[in-house]
């Protein structure tokens, strides 16, 4: 929503909730420190620390109240070179046709769903090669230290690379099955037990044709990583969702919303068409770009 994000360490602290950005970014670097996130050394000869920033957003749920504030450290990755300490990146996410049709396919079949967010995600994954990061902006203790990194933090290129490949291999070594046609959906099938998991980052979508199964679906992750039980989901992907036994009904009204007020169209009168209908379209026969 609007007015929902700060962009620096400044801007928060102007903020009239300057407390909740204070505690939650106390609690972001408490859980950074108990995950073994970086080790502080004596700046190695010719090293070049990448600086870092946090960042804040308001949490809502699905009716737009406010559920949580959230700082998040940030590395700032675009400073790292590529071939020297960084060589992948690519990370895919779930296209959203395979969550419609799984949806679909859960209304039909009468299947269960749950939705897990992994904690601290990208911080489960080590990270190979050497990346040097200044001290968390707000939090240097003035010894001239710069932090090693040990995980994969959120910002450095490769982070989303190594976080999927980790998880591709625990939902693999499960018995999971990685679909051809999307590379995160996943499926497993003992005998007429179906069980699918769509990922998205840190979002993990449970679909099971039972309950007793789904229950063992969430018991495998949650002995594998730290999770955010969140229940039958409300809102996944920025997507709000309900469903009934035979229905099920997806939306995006809160963040068209969320994108008027941010360009404070919020009053401006609604067409039933987009375009101007006497505006007439011809086909590019020749293949060129328009200016």
């Amino acid at each position: 929503m609007a007015g929902d994000k700060h962009h620096s360490l400044k801007e928060a602290k102007a903020s009239y909730d300057w407390p909740e950005w204070q505690s939650a970014m106390d609690i972001e670097l408490k859980q950074l420190q108990e995950m073994g996130t970086w080790k502080l050394v004596d700046p190695p000869p010719n090293a070049i620390p990448i600086a870092n920033k946090w960042v804040y957003i308001k949490k809502h749920d699905q009716l737009g109240k406010l559920i949580k504030y959230k700082a998040q450290l940030v590395a700032k990755g675009y400073a790292q070179c590529p071939g020297y300490n960084y060589v992948e990146t690519f990370s895919p996410v779930v296209c959203m046709e395979t969550v419609h049709a799984v949806l679909a396919l859960m209304v039909k079949n009468g299947y269960k769903i749950q939705q897990m967010d992994i904690k601290g995600t990208y911080l489960n994954s080590i990270l190979k090669e050497k990346v040097y990061m200044k001290q968390p902006e707000g939090y240097d203790n003035g010894t001239g230290w710069i932090c090693e990194l040990i995980k994969t933090i959120y910002g450095l290129k490769q982070s989303g690379h190594e976080w999927n490949h980790k998880l591709d291999t625990k939902l693999k070594n499960l018995g999971y099955t990685r679909l051809y046609s999307d590379p995160c959906a996943y499926i497993r099938c003992e005998g007429d037990k179906i069980s699918i998991v769509t990922v998205w980052v840190i979002n993990l979508l449970l679909f099971a044709s039972g309950d007793d199964l789904m229950r063992k679906m969430k018991e495998e992750i949650k002995a594998s990583w730290e999770v955010t039980d969140m229940g039958e989901p409300k809102k996944i992907i920025g997507i709000e969702i309900s469903h009934t036994r035979n229905t099920v009904t997806i939306s995006q009204q809160r963040y068209i919303e969320s994108i008027l007020e941010h360009e404070n169209l919020t009053d401006c009168n609604h067409i039933s068409m987009p375009m101007d209908p006497k505006v007439k379209i011809s086909p590019n026969l020749e293949g060129n770009e328009g200016s």
